[in-house]
């Protein structure tokens, strides 16, 4: 995809009038292999506190080979996460699919010469969690198989729109265990964005078992940090490799476009902002409570 992010976020921190407060980098292990990661943060009129402990308070992640490809994805996650905030409580929520699907599920920003970059990479998102829902409520199957890293097994599951969703697993070097998942058009390309999204959930985990250690670290906010801690115990591992082994209980579900056009706001004027959503099949995502694997 053509990105235009070195014109288009050019002016995008708060010190030159954009809404970035400031953006933070750092590195992460990846099987051995070292990725930049960048964390930015939005101005504080423009997020709302979360009260996250084990993902941090930033608002937007991004991953990469590339210091500047990570510092890019980030301010666009970022820039996700204001337009989800502001249009989700707005009057016009309804108008995006926010009164069927509160959550973010199926929000991408991207800086392209034109649209239908932003919203191939949202209808990406959308499938990813549609697929996670429906496999873990027994509504649909998956195929294992080893992956290119070792101690890294995964799931893949077909999406609705083509492409695949693979969740990724592995124990631990502290005893715990650790997924991540991902949806792209070839079996690779989302394994291995779900290797990714394995790895930082790894060093998440790991970074909020040493400030716990030490007494510093306070209780998880939200049921979806609780899920990611009851998923890395043995007994959370236990629950999700039973379903591993579930044949589907019946039918998959069909999806139902409830959204499928871009956000405008202030945020155009840095990336395009699109949701392709997909009626989840059920609510569970948000109300099963801490036992259910979706965070």
């Amino acid at each position: 995809m053509f990105s235009l992010a070195a014109l288009r976020y050019r002016n995008v921190l708060t010190s030159q009038g954009g809404p970035v407060e400031r953006i933070t980098t750092g590195m992460l292990s990846v099987c051995e292999r070292r990725l930049f990661q960048a964390n930015a943060t939005l101005r504080p009129n423009l997020r709302e506190k979360r009260g996250v402990t084990i993902y941090g308070d930033c608002d937007g992640t991004g991953i990469h080979r590339s210091p500047g490809i990570a510092w890019q994805k980030a301010v666009s996650t970022a820039l996700e996460s204001w337009a989800f905030h502001s249009t989700s409580r707005s009057s016009r929520a309804a108008e995006f699919g926010f009164d069927v699907d509160p959550s973010s599920n199926g929000l991408s920003a991207f800086p392209g010469l034109i649209a239908i970059q932003a919203r191939r990479k949202a209808m990406l998102e959308a499938v990813e969690r549609f697929c996670l829902i429906a496999w873990w409520e027994g509504r649909t199957t998956g195929h294992l198989l080893e992956t290119d890293w070792p101690g890294i097994s995964a799931l893949a599951i077909d999406g609705p729109f083509g492409g695949v969703t693979v969740i990724a697993f592995a124990r631990t070097e502290w005893g715990g265990y650790a997924y991540g998942h991902a949806a792209e058009e070839s079996l690779g390309a989302a394994c291995e964005g779900a290797v990714i999204a394995l790895a930082r959930h790894d060093h998440m985990l790991r970074a909020f078992r040493l400030t716990s250690a030490s007494g510093l670290g306070t209780a998880p906010a939200t049921v979806f940090e609780r899920r990611a801690l009851f998923f890395a115990t043995q007994e959370g591992y236990d629950l999700f490799s039973q379903r591993l082994h579930r044949s589907p209980s019946g039918p998959p579900p069909k999806p139902v476009v409830i959204c499928d056009r871009e956000i405008p706001g202030p945020w155009t004027d840095y990336a395009t902002v699109w949701r392709f959503a997909l009626r989840p099949p059920s609510d569970g995502f948000l109300n099963g409570g801490p036992r259910y694997f979706f965070w």
